[in-house]
Parts: C-alpha cells; structure tokens; sequence
C-alpha cells in the first residue's frame, strides 16, 4: 500500500468516527413544560368568580391559588358558593417527565379525575387540559376537558366543555369568569 492509500484510509476512518461519535450523542432533552403561565401571571391569591352553567344556571365560587413543590407545581383550590352543594375540590397542575405533558388532578368531595395537556401546554394565555376517553357506555359523557385561560393580570377564566361521543364534539357545560380578590 502507498503512502497516499494509507492516508486516504486514515482520513476515511477518521471521518467515520466523527459521524458515530455525533450520532451517538445523547439528544438534548426538551424543556419540561411549565405549569405556570408565560409572562409572568400568577395564579397565586384568592378569585371571586362568576358564571353559569350550560342550562343558565348560576355559578359563583371561589378559587384559592398557590404555588407548591419547589414552584414547579399549580395548586388550585374551588369552593362553590352557588349552587349550593357543597362542591370542594383541589386541583394540581404540573409537568410529567414521562409523558413529557402537564398533567392535572382533579381531587373533589364528589370524585377525581385526572387530565393531561397537549405536547405544548399554554398557548396564546389557554391551558387544555382533557380527560381521557371513556368507553363507559352509561358514563354521562365520553370525554371532558377544562380551558384555563388568562384574560389579564387579575383575570382568569375557566370553561368546562363535554364531548357525548368519542368523536369529541365539544359542547360548553359551565363557565367562570375569575377576578382576583383585592389584597390578595
């Protein structure tokens, strides 16, 4: 072999080892998705907060917002007020490293749930949080899901929206328009 082989051979091999040594690189891990809002909202404090329920029916409650575990967590506490059935639920909403998702869950004096978001989490100030499908054929809906979306420093609406089919044909069952309590 000559001298030019040789080099051209090293050369060769040097090149190939720089290609395995790229693609076995460990890829750059995404961003977890965060659970609070961009641009500096905060849900923490205490909300008033008005609405009615898809038969016209009055909704008021309360929503008590605080930031937990470590802040990488949302933690959302609703009381209703009207109607009056007692309804308490705590509400936490974070980022699933092995979904690569925030989830959400529901804990109330009724039942639980729980809900994921979309590979992107908040957008354009909406969080969509969404049940998965049920095939309970006696269940009142397949599907449910939640839209959290900030209207403003002291506003926040929530809207609660069903799906009857699989096919996920959203149909709005409450809304809540959210004002931060002063002093809070």
């Amino acid at each position: 072999m000559g001298e030019s082989h040789l080099r051209n051979l090293g050369l060769c091999l040097l090149f190939l080892g720089s290609i395995f040594s790229l693609s076995s690189a460990p890829a750059q891990e995404a961003k977890p998705l965060a659970a609070l809002p961009p641009e500096g909202f905060q849900f923490t404090g205490t909300w008033d907060c008005e609405g009615a329920f898809r038969n016209a029916q009055v909704h008021k409650s309360t929503f008590t917002g605080t930031v937990v575990v470590g802040g990488k967590w949302l933690e959302l506490t609703e009381q209703d007020l009207q109607p009056a059935t007692g309804y308490l639920a705590k509400y936490l909403i974070g980022y699933d490293a092995q979904q690569k998702r925030l989830v959400e869950f529901d804990a109330n004096n009724f039942s639980a749930a729980t809900y994921t978001s979309d590979e992107n989490g908040w957008q354009s100030h909406v969080l969509t949080m969404t049940s998965p499908v049920s095939s309970d054929p006696k269940a009142a809906y397949a599907a449910n899901r939640f839209l959290y979306t900030v209207a403003g420093q002291d506003t926040f609406t929530v809207d609660w929206q069903i799906s009857k089919t699989a096919t996920l044909n959203w149909v709005q069952a409450d809304h809540l328009a959210c004002k931060r309590r002063a002093n809070s």
